[in-house]
């Protein structure tokens, strides 16, 4: 059984689990980011 997260963009109110169509970004002090597909905001929250 697999367990899927939720996110939702911060920024615009994108929704989606996490696998379906999120992207992430490398930010070298933080790792790597969720970023919206929607919009390219990196402000996620796990819903």
């Amino acid at each position: 059984m697999s367990v899927h997260t939720t996110h939702r963009c911060l920024t615009c109110g994108f929704e989606a689990q996490t696998d379906d169509a999120w992207d992430t970004v490398e930010h070298p002090p933080l790792g790597e980011l969720t970023q919206c597909p929607e919009c390219g905001s990196t402000n996620t929250r796990s819903v």
